[in-house]
């Protein structure tokens, strides 16, 4: 009976979980050129079907937290040599794409499209 049990209340968790996508990557200090500062550019597109939560490493190198974004978002900051960046996501809604861009002076350190009704998206790095 026990054994019933335990397998019937791992069926309802695998159930509830198996929407959620997770894409979580740390990749340590970039290899480009060290220079004073960098222009960052952090772009996530949600669509209309998801809501997101997005928080990233702002200006001062702390994060921002940001709430029931929609749609194409986008945010360009300068970050100093050393900076730790990251960017965290988690979007709710229907199925649905997510696609997700990271630039550092223009050139890409990572892009990633992800399609569930629950998305987590986690990448971080450090600048030389």
């Amino acid at each position: 009976m026990k054994k019933l049990a335990l397998l019937v209340c791992s069926a309802i968790l695998l159930a509830g979980c198996h929407s959620l996508k997770i894409y979580s990557m740390s990749v340590g200090k970039l290899h480009i050129a060290q220079k004073d500062s960098y222009e960052v550019v952090y772009e996530a597109n949600f669509g209309s079907d998801l809501s997101a939560s997005v928080a990233y490493t702002n200006s001062d190198g702390k994060l921002t937290k940001l709430k029931n974004i929609i749609g194409n978002w986008k945010k360009t900051i300068t970050l100093k040599s050393g900076t730790h960046v990251q960017i965290k996501t988690l979007a709710e809604g229907d199925k649905s794409t997510a696609n997700y861009k990271i630039t550092v002076d223009g050139n890409s350190v990572n892009e990633k499209v992800l399609t569930s009704s629950r998305i987590r998206y986690d990448y971080s790095f450090d600048l030389p």
